[in-house]
């Protein structure tokens, strides 16, 4: 019964149901990003100076470690995009907006990975200066890859 009130749906509402969930979860992922640096600046101004809970000696290993994860999770999410997105023909409409709406989901929680690294580099080394770059990586994959109505209506016309 569910599939064929989607059948009978008008395509622009079709559209909002599954975008709406899409850019929810996208939304909840920006307050995340904001939650982490409210985190790292709270611990910053009551633990002044802050240098970490964790002594690590030899900090750089980590440092590139994480950084070169976060760039993994860039990557996959450049590889990955194509493919989770890619539209087949003989979908309907429906099971091209589910297509869509999962992919856009899939991607948008890679894109924190970046952010999370850089709150754990963080915790452990004290440096606000890595989250930083890290939260900002964060930031752009969400913004380049948060679900927009257009991008949605032309990528079912394509």
């Amino acid at each position: 019964m569910a599939a064929r009130e989607e059948a009978d749906m008008d395509p622009r509402e079709e559209l909002r149901t599954h975008l709406r969930p899409a850019a929810m979860v996208g939304a909840a992922l920006v307050v995340s990003l904001v939650i982490y640096l409210g985190l790292v600046e709270g611990l910053r101004a009551v633990l002044k100076p802050f240098h970490g809970f964790a002594s690590v000696p030899a900090i750089q290993p980590v440092r590139l470690a994480v950084f070169g994860a976060a760039a993994l999770a860039i990557l996959i999410i450049l590889l990955l995009r194509p493919r989770l997105v890619r539209r087949d023909n003989r979908e309907d409409a429906s099971a091209a907006y589910r297509r869509l709406q999962r992919a856009s989901v899939i991607i948008l929680v890679l894109g924190e990975i970046p952010a999370v690294l850089g709150l754990g580099l963080f915790l452990v080394g004290g440096n606000a200066v890595d989250f930083y770059k890290l939260l900002f990586a964060s930031l752009v994959l969400t913004f380049i890859n948060f679900p927009r109505r257009a991008a949605w209506e032309e990528w079912l016309k394509g």
